[in-house]
């Protein structure tokens, strides 16, 4: 579907939209209800679970499987119990300073996130590189340098953390970075990269509606923590976008 059929369509009223697909990132504490969890984990969403421990309540790992993918945060170095989770779409969520990476591959199944601080050095790229991981949160601290975005391209899943576009000049043609960046802030032209919007839980509809009419290529990101009515609050609008999805129609269509 072009974007102008795509902003025509969401254009219709919100009981009439229609979306190509949906996906939200949703960061929860593994100290959510465990029913508000399961009810956030379905296909379009991405958890990201913080926790105190490298251990999972046997009923949050469960939940995750049902996600259309998952990352749990652990801390090396990592034992029997704690590798229990990490199968299929559910992977470990580590900080790249002080990770081993020689000896990570011992326990990361191949869905490994990985937080990474400040500047992208030629060494830094190569370490993460080796870890292959199939995300990355990069807060650079400001806009990365020309030969910043070179090293990014080659990484998988790159997400940069942003307040705001730089200089569009120093970065390549397709970039493989997703830049995220605050609900409010000006997203229609960030170089032409593809947007991930951080979005309060309580956020309105009308104004996720809005964000798609500007921009079809954009995902979502909220954050719940463990309150019950921010997980309650964001699983209702995530239903609400599913629903405008042909998958979610057909449902809803279906006997």
């Amino acid at each position: 579907m072009s974007w102008v059929v795509l902003a025509l369509a969401l254009g219709a009223g919100p009981s009439e939209w229609v979306l190509p697909g949906v996906r939200v990132h949703v960061v929860a504490s593994e100290d959510l209800d465990p029913d508000r969890l399961r009810a956030l984990a379905r296909p379009e969403v991405v958890l990201w679970i913080r926790t105190r421990s490298n251990g999972l309540r046997r009923s949050t790992v469960e939940t995750l499987h049902d996600a259309g993918a998952a990352f749990v945060q652990v801390r090396p170095p990592l034992g029997a119990p704690s590798l229990a989770p990490f199968s299929g779409r559910v992977g470990p969520w580590v900080e790249e300073r002080g990770l081993d990476a020689s000896r990570a591959g011992r326990w990361s199944p191949g869905r490994l996130a990985v937080d990474l601080e400040g500047p992208l050095t030629e060494e830094l790229a190569a370490r993460i590189g080796k870890l292959r991981p199939a995300a990355v949160v990069w807060r650079r601290g400001g806009w990365p340098g020309p030969d910043e975005w070179v090293r990014a391209r080659a990484l998988s899943g790159v997400e940069l953390v942003a307040d705001a576009a730089g200089d569009c000049g120093s970065v390549p043609r397709r970039a493989r970075v997703r830049v995220r960046l605050p609900l409010g802030r000006r997203q229609e032209h960030v170089c032409g990269l593809p947007v991930r919007l951080e979005v309060p839980a309580t956020v309105d509809l009308d104004q996720i509606r809005e964000v798609f009419l500007t921009r079809a290529d954009v995902d979502l990101l909220t954050d719940v923590g463990d309150d019950p009515a921010l997980a309650g609050a964001a699983r209702r609008w995530i239903e609400a976008l599913a629903a405008a999805t042909p998958t979610g129609a057909a449902k809803a269509r279906a006997p």
